[in-house]
């Protein structure tokens, strides 16, 4: 479902560059039409056709008008020729008097000046159309390069919207933007988690040793003030912006900063620089970085939300392993006592009378060590459980923590596995007293004793160390065991995790008892270290701080739970 709709959102901005690209055609077409509306009267009234008007025919037209009109002015300057030397050169009968060659001849001349105002119309029209064709063809080719920029930039948010991977997105952005402008330098920078600073997550350029990871504050900087005012800046030969000086150093003739902003939220700035001599941005590509900077944003949008969402499934996966371990654990390490259990019961039920009383009491041992073993993962599974709902809250008291270790460890002694361990108790000068839940602090020292017995061989030593300082009690167990890998120490906290989680492992136990440690030192207010190398052995060490009975101080952690 996620992916469904992470694929719709990357739709919708496809569908966004395409609505963008069909309003710009649109506006192309208004604007043609337009200058078709200017050029059409025009060609009417020099006589040619409206839907087929074109420079070549206009020059056309005005070369036969000049060529009638000098014909015109040839004829009509020869006929008043004529008949000013009428008598001279015609006989009597064909002669006309003063007065019919003076009408004759204002005739003629007032033709030929109706037909010269006739040719200054004509050519008035015929210029007029001739500028109108000129920017016509002016005006189509720059919608035509409009058109071309609107299809690229279409072209290239289908490219930043084809992926979902927020590295190859970034990645995509940065060298499209450049391609796109024909830039020689470019980065993105995208808002760190506190939301104070921009960091370089991009780059492309001859700097980027130097200028990845790079931090710079919101309204410090060209990008910091463009983030902080959400405006475009255009940069012109290092000139300052907004009284932010550019760094002349780095050679920038020309640049541009835009933000990020996808739904009122500001992601990042984009930056694209021209370094030396060469081509020097204007409005139109501060314009075009602009609307690719929408889709770049609403790309790295979608592609944060899918490592979100995949980071989600990945861990819902996980928990589902872990239910699946949990529940194999669970039925092997109840059925092994249960078996136990139930085996010694038959035993002493069919045979009882013919045993001897040693032999019965060797069976209803076996029965009490296992109904405790079964009794002891039952409370891990409640304490737990209580862990998760936050109840009860602790009951402090004043507890000698040396007492209860001692009393711990003679109880780990008689069960088989500490049988024979040699573990022992080391108190600090200054007592081992503290304010804490006594049930809480059983559980804790319970679960790090019996881990170190666990996870070490018998006859290597456990050591429990308990120092009472100024501010804090710390507790530390040490074994010389197995150890722990390196790359588990970060899990080994976690619910139902193991060193060993397959059912063949040499240990029981559902995983629960560190998750247990952690979560009960945290509610005492204090803190789990742990040190360990691999075939060397562990050491765990529990700092709880110091308090009394009629303390005003609250403890770091609000007071939360025990068993």
């Amino acid at each position: 479902m996620f992916l469904l709709g992470i694929s719709r959102r990357g739709a919708a901005a496809r569908a966004e560059g395409k609505a963008r690209a069909g309003v710009e055609r649109a506006r192309v077409q208004d604007e043609t039409s337009e200058a078709s509306l200017t050029t059409r009267p025009l060609a009417a009234a020099v006589g040619l056709k409206p839907d087929h008007v074109t420079l070549a025919a206009v020059h056309r037209r005005r070369t036969q008008l000049w060529w009638i009109s000098m014909m015109v002015i040839a004829t009509v300057t020869v006929a008043i020729g004529v008949v000013s030397l009428n008598r001279d050169l015609m006989s009597r009968e064909f002669r006309l008097d003063d007065l019919s060659s003076w009408i004759v001849a204002v005739l003629l001349g007032g033709l030929a000046v109706a037909f010269l105002i006739y040719v200054v119309e004509k050519e008035t029209n015929l210029r007029r159309l001739t500028a109108a064709l000129m920017e016509e063809r002016v005006r189509s080719a720059a919608l035509s390069a409009r058109l071309t920029d609107t299809a690229s930039l279409l072209e290239v948010g289908k490219a930043v919207n084809s992926t979902l991977n927020l590295e190859d997105v970034l990645r995509l952005i940065l060298s499209s933007a450049l391609q796109l402008l024909e830039a020689t330098e470019g980065s993105v920078m995208l808002l760190d988690e506190s939301g104070e600073n921009l960091e370089v997550v991009s780059y492309h350029g001859q700097r980027g040793h130097i200028v990845m990871n790079s931090r710079t504050r919101i309204g410090e900087g060209v990008a910091g003030r463009v983030a902080e005012t959400r405006e475009p800046v255009l940069i012109s030969n290092n000139s300052p912006v907004d009284g932010v000086d550019v760094d002349s150093t780095r050679g920038i003739s020309s640049g541009m900063c835009v933000p990020l902003v996808r739904r009122d939220e500001l992601m990042g700035v984009l930056n694209v620089n021209q370094l030396g001599e060469g081509q020097s941005f204007g409005g139109n590509s501060l314009a075009a970085l602009e609307v690719f900077a929408e889709q770049a944003a609403i790309a790295i949008g979608n592609a944060r939300s899918f490592e979100h969402e995949r980071e989600t499934v990945e861990q819902l996966e996980e928990l589902d392993r872990l239910k699946s371990d949990f529940v194999a654990t669970v039925s092997h390490e109840l059925k092994t006592p249960l078996t136990a259990i139930i085996g010694a019961a038959k035993t002493v039920s069919k045979r009882g009378s013919q045993m001897e009383r040693d032999q019965q009491a060797v069976f209803m041992e076996m029965i009490e060590r296992q109904g405790a073993r079964l009794l002891r993962l039952v409370e891990d599974v409640l304490t737990a459980s209580k862990i998760e709902s936050g109840l009860p809250k602790l009951k402090r008291e004043s507890l000698d923590l040396e007492v209860l270790a001692g009393h711990i460890i003679t109880d780990t002694l008689h069960t088989k596995p500490g049988a024979g361990r040699t573990i022992e108790v080391i108190a600090g000068s200054n007592g081992a007293k503290a304010w804490v839940d006594r049930i809480a602090m059983e559980q804790i020292l319970s679960n790090l004793v019996e881990n170190a017995v666990k996870y070490s061989e018998p006859g290597t030593p456990i050591t429990v160390r308990i120092e009472a300082e100024p501010t804090e009690v710390v507790i530390e167990v040490s074994d010389r065991g197995r150890g722990i890998a390196e790359e588990q120490l970060n899990t080994i906290f976690e619910r139902f995790r193991q060193a060993d989680s397959s059912l063949t492992r040499d240990v029981g136990g559902f995983g629960l008892g560190l998750y247990i440690v952690k979560n009960l030192v945290d509610v005492h207010g204090g803190k789990v270290e742990v040190e360990s190398v691999e075939g060397v052995g562990s050491s765990f060490r529990v700092r709880i701080p110091q308090r009394t009975r009629d303390t005003t101080k609250p403890p770091p952690h609000p007071d939360q739970v025990v068993g």
